[in-house]
């Protein structure tokens, strides 16, 4: 399927904008501090992501069985896919944070780099690219894209 990205583009940062210009703006975030020790959960998966390395050399050596190995790995795994989810949920917020506190959410916008309006639309929407249909080119209709907003 073939699009003209720069039409679809700015139609889902016309959307966006919409999105975080309405008054209801901040209910897409959670209180801004959310007391996240960011530092302190990065410390603790570098740990488990260290002693995950360090049970591996040591099953390698004989020094702990395969179950014990394999219990150990799902624990660690669990924790740091539970670190995962609170760092997402903290960059969520600072992503969205200046977009909402501004008097502007379209004079926000155009002062963030790509990365960041990325970022930002991939926090708060799903995009969903439809056939334009058959034959010649055509002029972008909206209607073959699909924004939601999950969990908004």
């Amino acid at each position: 399927m073939a699009r003209q990205a720069a039409l679809v583009e700015e139609f889902i940062e016309r959307t966006v904008i919409a999105r975080l210009s309405r008054p209801d703006a901040a209910d897409l975030i959670t209180a801004p501090d959310s007391g996240v020790d960011v530092t302190g959960l990065r410390e603790e998966a570098a740990a488990i992501r260290a002693d995950l390395e360090e049970m591996a050399a040591g099953r390698a050596l004989g020094r702990i069985s395969r179950a014990q190995m394999l219990a150990a790995t799902d624990q660690g795994n669990a924790r740091l896919a539970e670190i995962a989810d609170e760092l997402a949920e903290a960059a969520r917020e600072s992503v969205l944070a200046p977009l909402i506190a501004g008097d502007s959410a379209a004079g926000a916008w155009e002062l963030l780099d790509l990365a960041r309006k990325r970022a930002v639309i991939k926090t708060l929407t799903t995009i969903t690219l439809h056939s334009p249909g058959r034959g010649a080119r055509r002029a972008f209709d909206p209607a073959t894209v699909t924004v939601t907003w999950p969990g908004h």
